[in-house]
């Protein structure tokens, strides 16, 4: 059995997960290499809504220098866009939703974002729908 060491901010989840289980003695613990680590907390993250704003608020002050800056957004953009498991076509309409909502009057902004649109299409329903409530209240 070979048996590898996670890299540092496996330990907690790791940790969590052992503390969930009870675990015997003759027990095997199989601790994942750094590729299915990422796997793990992929699978762990926070809505993609958090890693866009952190995308998009990114400063260069919050760097050492321009390479690990466009490091770090390089790999905030991945979080946020994930191209693992997102087409060319889903990763373009991210990019327009979000364009779309930006354009929009700051109320109508707040309002399609509490609604989660996931794509330009779903934000158009969510202000058609508003309209529509809008222009006839008593239905």
């Amino acid at each position: 059995l070979q048996c590898l060491i996670p890299v540092s901010n496996l330990n907690a989840f790791m940790g969590q997960m052992m503390s969930a289980q009870s675990v015997e003695e003759d027990s095997i613990l199989i601790i994942p290499t750094p590729d299915e680590e990422e796997k793990i907390l992929r699978n762990h993250l926070p809505d993609p809504e958090v890693f866009r704003q952190r995308f998009r608020q990114f400063g260069y002050q919050d760097s050492p220098g321009p390479r690990e800056a466009v490091s770090q957004l390089r790999e905030l953009c991945r979080l946020w866009l994930r191209p693992e498991t997102h087409t060319k076509e889903q990763i373009l309409e991210l990019v327009v939703l979000e364009q779309f909502v930006a354009i929009l009057p700051k109320e109508l902004q707040t309002w399609v974002r509490e609604h989660h649109p996931e794509n330009g299409e779903e934000a158009v329903t969510v202000l058609e729908d508003l309209e529509s409530e809008l222009d006839d209240p008593g239905q």
